[in-house]
């Protein structure tokens, strides 16, 4: 049976003989099909429509393997990798491939936690997907709004996908896994104000469903190949609020925008706070499940990091550290 993996995962299971700046904490595993995906996201390779490779996804490669090697370098090696994300793409067969591999990573007793970041499904196979030993699914909105899902994922793009059967399916993994057990995924860059991107992350931590966030990326094929990375600096700003709003810092409602573009204009935390928490670097690290760090998920090795799949250095803070408090200052001056 064959599976892909992520160029990262391989390297760490000595699958490629790759040098990585950074190896990932989870094994990034997805379904095989040689045809692209029946939806029809406008950012992804997979899509449909789209004439990007069917074996990139984001801009990671993702050879393809047998799954018994896979498995054998899972049981009988030191990876370094504690946690197994399974990419499902949607296509006649994916049901049962996806359950075909979860009966072979429970027969053989592997030890990683399995999440599944799974597309639209009903609440009986959530049920079956917890009998295999998946622990967390993933149903991804990645769009802030209804109105921009529609667009970029949804109707104008096809008949598969709708942000109410994504409320239903969301909905239905939480009563099967509990939802601090599920999550969701918000890409930053795909036409939403700050504003927006808060409100839809507020949204979501009020559930207790984890968030992951990231930068969107143009890949070459896509209908959003032409399109750029959302600013670092708004970025930087979300990536605060949400880590304010996850440590119950702020909410929505006590931060303010700015009237005319609806950015960030004042988190609603005092600044001595807000200074030591950008010292520490966490709210810039990867977010999402825990032990996912998805190295140069959204950038290339040697450029600026939109999420960091390590700790950060003392020069990335202070780079970080120098922008808010010109942030700060000018926000002072601004209200």
């Amino acid at each position: 049976m064959k599976i892909r993996a992520s160029i990262g995962t391989a390297a760490a299971l000595h699958l490629e003989k790759v040098i990585v700046d950074v190896a990932p904490t989870t094994a990034y595993l997805m379904l095989y099909n040689e045809d692209h995906c029946l939806a029809n996201c406008s950012f992804c390779p997979q899509a449909q429509e789209s004439s990007g490779r069917s074996d990139k996804l984001s801009r990671i490669l993702w050879p393809k393997y047998n799954l018994s090697d896979i498995i054998d370098k899972l049981k009988n090696m030191d990876s370094g990798l504690k946690r197994i994300c399974l990419q499902t793409v949607l296509f006649q067969e994916a049901d049962d491939q996806i359950f075909a591999i979860l009966k072979e990573l429970k027969r053989n007793n592997i030890k990683q936690p399995i999440s599944v970041c799974s597309y639209p499904m009903s609440k009986q196979m959530f049920s079956e997907m917890k009998k295999f030993g998946v622990t967390r699914v993933a149903i991804s909105f990645d769009c802030a709004t209804p109105e921009l899902f529609e667009k970029i994922k949804g109707k104008e793009k096809g008949p598969k996908l709708s942000w109410e059967l994504l409320k239903k399916s969301i909905q239905d993994a939480c009563d099967v896994f509990g939802n601090r057990f599920v999550s969701t995924h918000l890409i930053v860059g795909l036409g939403e104000t700050e504003r927006e991107a808060i409100s839809f992350i507020q949204h979501f931590i009020d559930k207790k469903i984890t968030i992951g966030l990231f930068a969107f990326t143009p890949v070459k094929g896509t209908d959003l190949e032409i399109l750029s990375q959302p600013s670092m600096d708004k970025y930087r700003r979300i990536q605060l609020g949400k880590y304010f709003i996850e440590n119950m810092k702020t909410t929505a409602n006590q931060m303010k925008f700015k009237k005319e573009n609806q950015t960030i204009l004042d988190y609603g935390v005092n600044i001595p706070i807000i200074l030591d928490t950008i010292k520490t670097g966490k709210p810039f690290r990867t977010s999402g499940c825990s032990h996912c760090n998805r190295p140069f998920y959204n950038e290339s090795p040697g450029k600026p990091l939109y999420n960091y799949p390590r700790e950060l250095t003392d020069i990335e803070i202070n780079d970080i550290l120098t922008y808010f408090k010109q942030f700060l200052k000018n926000n002072q001056i601004d209200q």
